[in-house]
């Protein structure tokens, strides 16, 4: 077996490297690679009925930072909160723009799903790490793997351009650290969408998953308009025309974003753990609208 600092030869006996000095562990995989992820070690040889992968994991620290400062320190901070109240200004007169720039969301139904009929079409699956099944009325989602995702969708939806999706979501068990929201602009076959996430204590985010990558559209930010907790019920919606999205929760526009990597696709719902699985998400009443000028 090989060192997984330096690659030098060992034997099974040994408890340290000859060469580097490591320490050997009866848990060092025999691949030598020690920076496997856990989770795809969990994840290895399970049956995968429905589309699961790892996420990133979420770093919002920058947010919750507690500033102290005093004399000349205390002016800098204010001069700060002063440019930084013309960059929002700046910033929010760009979103405006870009949310008037929408069409309005028709009355027409594309879609719609109260999940109360097990037989509509969306997947059901338990393979140990993650879960999707019709429960009471409602589409539940559960991730038991720690940085961790699963995402489903519907059997009899078509590729969607320009619409408005609507869903409530209920966090129903698990640490508020977490994640769900709905994906649209799927493509299934090699697992390409954007997702547009809230979390259980107060946060969104949108990210796009390309070619096996996350790329972040609207980093982690809190809003007072997602009602925080378990059993907290929020609605949310998600507006996408050409190459440009608006996110809301429970009436409250959250944020713009403009993105053209993906210009058609299904919809569908997600939900994540972070640190500390598991995290069992609700959700129910799900519609798609047509857009209108």
């Amino acid at each position: 077996m090989h060192c997984p600092a330096c690659g030098a030869y060992y034997n099974e006996e040994d408890l340290f490297c000859g060469e580097c000095g490591r320490p050997l562990s009866t848990e060092t995989p025999p691949d030598g690679s020690p920076n496997t992820p856990r989770t795809e070690e969990r994840a290895t040889g399970m049956p995968a009925p429905a589309p699961t992968a790892p996420q990133p994991t979420r770093s919002r620290s920058s947010s919750r930072l507690m500033v102290k400062a005093g004399g000349a320190a205390l002016i800098l901070l204010v001069l700060c909160i002063i440019g930084a109240g013309i960059l929002v200004s700046i910033l929010g007169d760009s979103a405006s723009n870009a949310s008037d720039s929408m069409p309005t969301v028709g009355d027409r139904l594309l879609y719609q799903d109260d999940f109360r009929d097990p037989a509509s079409g969306w997947d059901a699956w338990d393979n140990g790490g993650t879960s999707g099944k019709y429960v009471d009325g409602g589409y539940r989602l559960a991730v038991k793997l720690e940085n961790y995702m699963a995402w489903s969708h519907p059997a009899d939806t078509k590729d969607l351009r320009d619409f408005a999706i609507e869903v409530d979501a209920r966090q129903v068990e698990g640490s508020l650290d977490s994640t769900f929201g709905p994906i649209v602009r799927v493509q299934a076959e090699d697992e390409r969408y954007y997702w547009f996430q809230i979390s259980g204590d107060g946060y969104y985010s949108i990210e796009l998953k390309e070619e096996g990558e996350w790329i972040l559209l609207q980093e982690w930010q809190p809003s007072d308009a997602i009602n925080q907790g378990l059993d907290a019920i929020n609605r949310i919606r998600v507006i996408c025309y050409e190459d440009l999205f608006s996110f809301y929760v429970n009436g409250t526009h959250l944020t713009d974003v403009s993105d053209d990597t993906l210009r058609a696709g299904i919809i569908g719902l997600a939900a994540g753990a972070y640190t500390e699985p598991p995290v069992v998400v609700d959700f129910d009443n799900l519609s798609v609208y047509e857009l209108q000028d």
